[in-house]
């Protein structure tokens, strides 16, 4: 079932891009910020776009799968584990730690080679790959505790329901003010002028006073992640100019768990406020087509220059949401629940619509050192990518909505700007059989520097290393990397001046381990 009205959807939809001001990795979700692929490309911090001869080429830099001359099925298994500590409103000691260790697989793919001859003015061989991989790892826990005494979390129900009648306030906000007045959290207050207006029992702002502060946490548990299903061609070129392109299928899967929880900071048993426990959930599903390009010319036998185009990727969506709440407010009403099903007649909140994330260009190159005669020989390369992608020019499609569509996509212009991404990665061939791998990742902060962002630097740091082994016509990758950055989370905005409380800041750090096995044929 739609509902119809789009109030409560808005504020679902602003949260997640409220969120996304906070943190890059829960926020930025069609935009990778760390290397992916398969553990050969991780180990090398995601570099790659002047190098080719790897699967994940078909992801980044297509031209790279034309260097194939054999076919090759390979798959890769990983482990992640994210961990974030936080600081909210002085507190950076207690309840202040997420940590979310997730299974994963990052690539799968099948490369398919034609190899029709060797001359120097003559395409030399058709290549195509099929395949998946996992651009983003949604997998997240973010904790935050402190004492507020300005606000509430509530109080962003009152900005909503503010114009609202009683039957308004009971029907039209199913995510959480429509919950808060049927638990008598949010009842109306009666001023001396004759007016209504309603009041949250929860906020130290509340007319009728009573409570001075109240014990905030909140928690942000994410899951899932951006897989992308890509077909790749390339062709290469008298063996010096390769040139390729892929059509991209990313699949959306993003969980969200969002609870905060108030008790009373006071003790007092008779100001009509004990604690509430609200809870939402949000789930997200969308699929998207987009195209890349590339080219890899071999300036030399040493020295190889590459280029790729990503146009913009334009993803359906689809959001369902649910919301419950527990409420004890005392001597009022003692303690209630509510749940979104009982406004909406069993049915979630659900949305429909569009996005279109920002086009992305990337340069790369790479050197041979060492003795390149025969691939028995002690040899390696290093390889460095400069990507360029404007965070501010993505945008929320919404043919129904447009005021509110125009509203997201300001919201994403003031919040974000255009980044520089770098990853430089190195290799090392010895004994035949085996190779050792270094590579670093640097994504540049997507976030403005206004006062809302607070000039916090989100930019993202990757330190990666690891192994290979190749024997025939059998490989298997082994990599580690380890990413680091801070970030700042807010917890709730309001409407009303004062009321908004600090971010909390994060540091934010994630292991992956990776393996890939691979077979020739």
């Amino acid at each position: 079932m739609m509902i119809k009205r789009l109030s409560p959807l808005l504020a679902g939809l602003f949260l997640s891009v409220t969120a996304a001001a906070q943190s890059s990795n829960d926020a930025l979700l069609y935009s990778p910020n760390q290397p992916f692929g398969t553990a050969r490309a991780q180990a090398l911090g995601g570099a790659g776009i002047g190098l080719g001869g790897d699967y994940s080429a078909a992801h980044t830099n297509p031209a790279g799968i034309g260097m194939f001359k054999t076919g090759e099925f390979l798959i890769s298994a990983g482990l992640g584990l994210t961990n974030n500590t936080s600081n909210y409103l002085g507190n950076n000691i207690l309840d202040n730690k997420g940590n979310k260790t997730n299974f994963q697989l990052p690539s799968i793919g099948v490369i398919f080679a034609t190899n029709k001859g060797t001359g120097d003015k003559a395409w030399n061989n058709v290549t195509f790959s099929l395949g998946y991989t996992r651009l983003a790892n949604y997998n997240n826990k973010i904790v935050v505790a402190g004492n507020n005494k300005v606000s509430s979390f509530s109080d962003t129900w009152i900005d909503q329901m503010w114009q609202s009648d009683s039957t308004g306030m009971e029907n039209n906000f199913p995510l959480g003010g429509s919950l808060a007045f049927k638990t008598d959290l949010i009842n109306r207050f009666f001023h001396p002028d004759g007016k209504w207006d309603p009041m949250t029992n929860a906020s130290p702002q509340r007319p009728t006073g009573g409570l001075s502060s109240i014990q905030q946490r909140g928690i942000m548990e994410t899951r899932g992640g951006l897989n992308e299903f890509a077909l790749a061609v390339a062709g290469n070129y008298g063996n010096r100019l390769y040139i390729g392109g892929s059509v991209n299928l990313p699949n959306v899967n993003y969980r969200e768990d969002f609870t905060v929880m108030e008790d009373d900071a006071t003790n007092n048993p008779n100001n009509e406020f004990g604690y509430f426990d609200y809870r939402q959930f949000l789930r997200r599903t969308g699929i998207g087509i987009g195209a890349k390009l590339g080219v890899i010319y071999k300036a030399s036998p040493r020295f190889r220059l590459g280029g790729a185009f990503h146009t913009p990727t334009y993803y359906s969506l689809h959001d369902s949401y649910t919301a419950d709440l527990t409420a004890n407010t005392e001597n009022l009403s003692g303690t209630k629940y509510a749940h979104s099903d009982d406004v909406t007649n069993g049915y979630p909140v659900e949305f429909d619509y569009n996005y279109v994330t920002p086009l992305r260009a990337m340069a790369g190159v790479t050197y041979f050192f060492g003795d390149i005669t025969h691939v028995s020989n002690t040899q390696g390369f290093i390889t460095a990518d400069y990507e360029y992608v404007n965070q501010s020019s993505g945008k929320f499609k919404m043919s129904n909505y447009r005021e509110d569509e125009k509203a997201l996509n300001q919201n994403i212009s003031a919040i974000y700007k255009a980044v520089s991404n770098i990853r430089v990665g190195a290799e090392l061939k010895f004994a035949t059989l085996y190779a050792a791998r270094l590579g670093f990742a640097w994504y540049g902060n997507p976030y403005s520097s206004d006062a809302y962002n607070a000039s916090v630097d989100a930019s993202r740091k990757v330190y990666s290393g690891g192994f290979g082994y190749r024997n025939k016509g059998l490989y298997a990758d082994l990599a580690y990397s380890y990413t680091q950055g801070n970030d700042r989370y807010r917890l709730y905005t309001s409407t009303t001046t004062g009321l908004t409380p600090n971010a909390a800041t994060l540091d934010y750090n994630r292991s992956n381990v990776v393996l890939t096995l691979g077979l020739k044929f």
